[in-house]
């Protein structure tokens, strides 16, 4: 292999024993060209290891970067395993972006230190090179320019263009056979999805990982999940039910974090056998029967919102195992040695209606749908959609005052967190649209009787309903009526709901008289009225200013009330 104008103290390297080569790249994916190279590496004698840094570890969602740095490692280690490579001859490194390049630099050598390497292989002249030369530092170790003697002519880009452009009969004889099990059946979609900018994005700031480990009983038939309780003293989610997870360090694979952190915050301890693969090959030590198991990918995880991703930002990558077995073994496995207190199995047809830390609520719904892929489990799935306890939001106050925004923006940060939720509107405003209003406004009984159907009928099969038409405001219309206004609010006690009546917030929104057969003071005079005959018939309310007053406060009450049910 030939080198470049940068190899430093060459003769003096190649004397020295214990050699140790470096290679980075992003191996965005990994083609024949990448093969051939690591693999004449790797088989050297020149060389006692090769460690493989996969860059831009953190990157998602853009053209160029596109490929999980979990993929790629399970990309690398097949091509590895094809030519049966011993485990002890490479390693693998992940590298994440930082803003500067001296900084990007500096984690660089802290890995050759690390490993003690002697050689370092790059082919990118314009982001290293280049730059090394023009900054007149050195490595102080010996440059390898793979492209100097390849007579490979693609690049990673040209890969993933024949893929966009659909060119599969030119591109099948560039990609090792190895890798397409998992080029083909998970990043292709990863890779058109991001030239179409709707890839997935690592989100800024801290990265982490979380574990579901789901376990079918043997004993009772029924599917458990093991989680903990978040310390109290916690900034984001204290005391909350969460998932075994933490942080990744700096040069650590997503997978070694996610077992490293389960048996810190579990006791129970997962050995990966085989990670050239998709679900990876694991088994758990110290189980009577030590089967093999299968550990999946189950996506990433992160978003700008605060309230659900904390004050840390970042993304989760998250992994889940499914297991059938004797669910008191894995309960004598639990100790915990950090982070979650309280870890124990929790039967999944209870905890589905509980809220969860972070997006985990989201993870492990989409793990219970990749659990649906076993046949003999299908039929204990659907009991999680059965016999809801629904809980009922109900918002009321004048025309105007935001109760719909409050309403829709509820439903809509409940659907986020995975939760099973529908909305219920206002069955006069769709008189007032259709003109029938004053035809049927003075028939109070039938209002009624439509509005509570429409909460009725979704009773049971969703855990929440968020309604901007409570049936407290039937019964004040009704309140000329003793007998229809006693039904109404015999019906409101059917439900097992809470009131929050909506002040409108005068000073940034303005009255909207569309859909409203009154006006700006009749609303008025309407809202007062209101509050007080809840007051006079002691209904069970709140009292907020403005529609995001109101949406934070709906939140509030149902996380309080998911707590209390744990």
């Amino acid at each position: 292999m030939k080198t470049n104008v940068f190899s430093q103290s060459s003769a003096e390297n190649q004397c020295t024993k214990n050699k140790v080569v470096a290679v980075i790249g992003r191996w965005m994916p990994i083609h024949e060209g990448h093969k051939r190279f690591l693999i004449r590496l790797a088989k050297s004698d020149q060389y006692d290891k090769v460690v493989v840094m996969i860059g831009s570890c953190y990157e998602g969602g853009d053209p160029r970067y596109c490929i999980t740095a979990t993929e790629r490692e399970k990309m690398l280690r097949a091509i590895f395993k094809r030519e049966c490579v011993p485990e002890e001859r490479f390693t693998f490194v992940p590298v994440p972006d930082v803003p500067t390049f001296e900084e990007w630099i500096q984690n660089v050598l802290e890995v050759c230190k690390k490993f003690h390497v002697t050689h370092f292989c790059t082919g990118n002249r314009e982001d290293i090179l280049d730059v090394l030369e023009s900054k007149g530092e050195t490595f102080g170790m010996e440059f390898i320019n793979p492209e100097e003697d390849s007579d490979f002519p693609y690049h990673a880009t040209d890969i993933r263009n024949m893929i966009i452009h659909g060119e599969y009969e030119k591109l099948e004889g560039l990609i090792p056979e190895e890798i397409k099990p998992i080029l083909f059946r998970y990043t292709f979609k990863e890779i058109l999805a991001a030239s179409k900018k709707r890839g997935i994005h690592f989100i800024e700031g801290r990265q982490t990982v979380d574990m579901i480990l789901l376990v079918k009983n043997i004993n009772d038939g029924k599917i458990y999940v093991l989680l903990g309780k978040r310390p109290k003293d916690k900034k984001d989610f204290p005391g909350a039910l969460a998932l075994p997870g933490g942080g990744i360090q700096l040069f650590e694979t997503a997978i070694h974090a996610a077992v490293r952190k389960f048996y810190d915050e579990t006791g129970l301890q997962i050995e990966i056998i085989d990670n050239s693969l998709e679900p990876a090959i694991v088994r758990f030590k110290g189980l009577q029967e030590n089967s093999l198991e299968q550990m999946h990918i189950v996506g990433i995880y992160g978003t700008e919102d605060e309230k659900l991703n904390g004050t840390r930002g970042g993304s989760s990558q998250c992994f889940a195992t499914f297991v059938e077995g004797d669910l008191e073994e894995y309960k004598r496995l639990i100790n915990p040695h950090r982070g979650l207190t309280d870890v124990k199995f929790y039967d999944i047809e209870r905890i589905s209606k509980k809220s969860l830390a972070y997006q985990q609520k989201d993870m492990l719904k989409k793990a219970i749908n990749m659990l649906e892929a076993y046949p003999d489990l299908q039929k204990d799935i659907p009991k999680l959609e059965k016999h809801k306890d629904t809980f009922v939001i109900s918002f009321v106050g004048a025309p105007g005052a935001g109760k719909s925004t409050a309403a829709l923006g509820t439903s809509y940060m409940l659907k986020k967190k995975g939760c099973s939720v529908e909305y219920v509107d206002e069955f006069t405003k769709n008189l007032v649209y259709s003109d029938l209003l004053e035809k049927y406004i003075p028939n109070q009984s039938y209002i009624v009787a439509e509005q509570y159907k429409k909460i009725y009928d979704l009773l049971g099969k969703v855990d929440y309903i968020i309604s901007d038409a409570g049936l407290e405001i039937s019964a004040l219309h009704s309140s000329g009526e003793k007998v229809i206004e006693d039904l109404a609010w015999y019906l409101t006690g059917k439900i097992n709901q809470f009131t929050i009546l909506i002040e409108r917030d005068t000073q940034n929104v303005k009255f909207e008289e569309d859909g409203r057969i009154e006006d700006e003071e009749e609303s008025k005079a309407f809202g007062e009225r209101l509050e007080a005959y809840l007051k006079a018939n002691g209904a069970k309310y709140v009292k907020v200013i403005g529609s995001e007053a109101a949406v934070e406060k709906a939140l509030e009450i149902i996380e309080e009330k998911e707590r209390k049910e744990i």
